[in-house]
């Protein structure tokens, strides 16, 4: 094992650099086909309360797996910053988006809509290993929402540019959890 605990920042700056650096044509075609192998999978079909991103900084996009879930009824929910952790609220249109903290658009918050039964949660993330291992932006508010879950009650969905996926181990915490499936736009990974 690859000891990248002392490199973790640097691999995070050169990937996050990398992504910043892709056209806006690159995030559109790779993001389609990430998007595509996740619209197509098992996981897709089967879920039915889909807790989901809104992208930024030329992470992988997610519109399309919105949009679709949204024309075929799946309740969809996406993760507002409150009191330093997220929480999920359901949405029946991108239109119920607000800028929120970070500059990253939030569902409008109302007791009605807080998500509590999502079956599948797809997350962001900078680099990923093939063991289920992330790194995201440091904050740990996807492993502390999702640490509060079984993993027979939520399946934990990564979406990531190939690039994006290394062949090194990340070294992890206890408290980082572990994906389920990680989705590129050149494959699925199966943990």
């Amino acid at each position: 094992m690859i000891n990248l605990n002392d490199n973790k920042q640097a691999l995070k700056k050169k990937l996050l650099l990398q992504r910043k650096n892709l056209s806006s044509f690159d995030v559109f075609i790779k993001s389609w086909f990430v998007q595509e192998n996740l619209l197509n999978s098992v996981f897709f079909s089967k879920s039915t309360v889909l807790g989901v991103y809104y992208p930024i900084l030329n992470e992988v996009q997610t519109y399309r797996i919105i949009q679709k879930s949204l024309s075929i009824k799946k309740k969809v929910c996406l993760p507002k910053l409150q009191d330093g952790e997220i929480i999920f609220f359901s949405i029946t249109t991108l239109n119920d988006l607000i800028i929120g903290k970070y500059n990253i658009l939030e569902p409008l918050p109302n007791k009605n809509n807080v998500c509590n039964d999502m079956d599948t949660v797809i997350t962001p993330g900078i680099v990923f290993d093939r063991c289920g291992y992330r790194i995201g932006y440091g904050k740990g508010y996807y492993d502390k929402y999702l640490s509060k879950f079984s993993k027979q009650k939520i399946i934990i969905i990564g979406l990531a540019y190939e690039f994006q996926l290394i062949s090194e181990f990340i070294r992890y915490e206890l408290h980082d959890v572990k994906l389920d499936v990680l989705i590129t736009d050149k494959e699925i990974l199966l943990i």
